[in-house]
């Protein structure tokens, strides 16, 4: 009898705060490197005339500077700003406002930042390089895959890198990966063939809009449950020392939004009940310097920015006077939005975001 009463007190506790839950689907989608200069100002107008001679005469000054942060990150992403962030959302990080957030890991690249949001928790002791080292620490795809008894289709990561095939799991075959210059049929030979025809300057990385189609393909076919978009030219194109081409990528980012939220918006296996997080793996500097750079040496390249869009958060617009947030939270962030607890697979990953779920 006292074993009954207790196995009832369990269900009567916790099992209406799973039962609760709005979401039944989630997407992912990170956007490498963004600094939140970029975020929450749009084009970086001193950096911009340093980097550039006569930089008022070029089209990309001419396109996306403004009078303020407000409308010139509201020209760089105008559905972000005006729609998703003013009417759907909410999103962290304006240090101006009094909102920080910031990896927990020490490395400040990308593999590392990646595990981190991945797992729940930064290993710097074991990831702290790019190379294509299979990640030894499972990730909450694979957690939600378990717990939720989904297919190999029902969960999926499409990312630019090809480094996300060993980053994304301990087990490759588990679910749909597609990551760097790899062939995807469920998108049709011709595009699926097209991104060979097209590479861009660095071998590890293809076009954003090859990854976002395939991504976008697989959303309208298999309607997984777990969806993980991965973005990369924003990054890579920093690297180059060229601004105009990652204000560019930034700004297709804002359409690719756009039109991810305008099918989840729509279609009736997702509408109501798809939550959306979206956040980047790392910063980087703020000077003439070292704004194409990060890493240990940048020590700015820890602060990032995360937003959120969900049925199951009333949050709007920018956070204000909040506490800090980190990196190692958006695992449990996520699985919790799906009424889960991560601490099962990971006791000493990062807790859920409280704010994300008052009222």
């Amino acid at each position: 009898m006292k074993n009954l009463i207790l196995t009832i007190l369990f269900i009567v506790c916790v099992w209406p705060a799973a039962a609760q839950t709005k979401t039944k689907n989630v997407i992912v989608v990170t956007l490498d490197g963004v600094r939140t200069k970029e975020i929450f100002s749009g084009l970086d107008e001193p950096l911009y005339k340093k980097i550039y001679k006569n930089a008022e005469r070029r089209p990309i000054f001419k396109q996306f500077s403004g009078p303020d942060a407000a409308s010139r990150r509201e020209k760089l992403m105008p559905f972000f700003w005006t729609r998703l962030m003013r009417g759907e959302g909410s999103i962290a990080g304006n240090r101006e406002l009094g909102s920080e957030v910031k990896t927990t890991n020490n490395m400040l690249f990308s593999y590392p930042g990646y595990s981190e949001i991945l797992t729940g928790r930064a290993h710097d002791d074991v990831i702290n390089s790019n190379d294509r080292v299979q990640n030894k620490f499972p990730s909450f795809l694979q957690f939600l895959q378990r717990k939720m008894k989904l297919g190999r289709d029902q969960v999926a990561l499409f990312a630019s890198w090809n480094v996300f095939n060993e980053i994304a799991t301990t087990d490759p075959e588990a679910f749909e990966i597609n990551a760097g210059y790899e062939p995807y049929a469920g998108a049709g030979k011709p595009l699926s063939d097209a991104q060979f025809e097209t590479p861009t300057p660095w071998d590890s990385v293809r076009h954003d809009f090859y990854t976002f189609r395939f991504a976008m393909s697989h959303i309208e076919k298999n309607s997984p449950r777990i969806v993980y978009i991965g973005l990369g030219e924003t990054d890579d194109w920093a690297h180059d020392g060229n601004y105009d081409r990652m204000i560019d990528a930034l700004q297709r980012t804002d359409n690719y939004l756009k039109e991810l939220w305008e099918f989840v918006g729509t279609d009736p296996r997702y509408k109501g009940n798809t939550s959306i997080v979206i956040t980047t793996d790392h910063g980087r500097g703020v000077t003439e310097k070292d704004w194409d750079k990060h890493g240990e040496d940048v020590p700015e390249a820890r602060r990032i920015w995360m937003a959120f869009v969900s049925p199951d958060s009333a949050l709007r617009g920018e956070w204000g006077k909040a506490e800090t947030i980190y990196q190692n939270q958006v695992a449990a962030t996520v699985t919790k939005l799906l009424g889960f607890d991560y601490s099962e697979q990971d006791r000493m990953a990062g807790k859920p975001i409280d704010r994300i779920f008052s009222r």
